[in-house]
């Protein structure tokens, strides 16, 4: 057998008909697999990508929006903005508030018996409020303790009492001073 036959019905129609059906889908699988898919998934991943960039649009349409606010409520009070520097200023100015504790424990008939500021850290730490404790004991009436509070209230430099502790003496008269101590935090930048 020197040459290689093939059987003649190979060549009929149908066979053809078949063999061009099966060369198709393989060449449309090929297509599919090398041109649409990479195309799809590039659509898939856009799509993603853009609501992605949306969202964070949205977000920074928000923060912008915020700071607009801001920039608004600045403007608006500008003009009142002193009053937050006096209110909680950017060093402990210790000198400041013990003057201005004891100017208005003496116009309010509080007698200061002791006085004193505990420990004052320098090291500003950052995003902090700083406290400055003033401590303070003293005498007076009822009265009088009522009036120191209400004025220390009513000062521009910010203060808290932290703690009060009212005390009278067993043996005194109804009419007798009450000891007072008085723990004052005044704060800073």
């Amino acid at each position: 057998m020197d040459r290689l036959e093939f059987p003649k019905n190979i060549f009929n129609k149908k066979t053809r008909d078949y063999s061009f059906a099966i060369l198709f889908f393989l060449v449309f699988s090929m297509f599919i697999v090398f041109a649409i898919k990479p195309s799809l998934t590039t659509a898939f991943s856009l799509k993603k990508e853009e609501s992605d960039l949306t969202q964070i649009n949205d977000l920074y349409e928000s923060k912008i929006s915020n700071i607009t606010d801001i920039q608004n409520q600045l403007e608006t009070n500008r003009d009142n903005l002193y009053l937050l520097d006096e209110a909680v200023s950017k060093t402990p100015q210790v000198n400041k508030i013990v003057e201005d504790i004891v100017s208005i424990a003496n116009s309010d008939n509080l007698v200061i018996k002791r006085a004193g500021v505990d420990d004052v850290n320098l090291i500003k730490s950052p995003k902090s409020l700083n406290d400055i404790v003033f401590t303070l004991e003293g005498q007076g009436s009822f009265d009088n303790l009522n009036k120191f509070i209400k004025d220390l209230f009513m000062q521009r430099r910010l203060k808290t009492i932290e703690e009060m502790k009212i005390s009278k003496d067993n043996l005194s008269t109804s009419s007798a001073n009450l000891q007072i101590q008085l723990k004052i935090d005044g704060y800073y930048l």
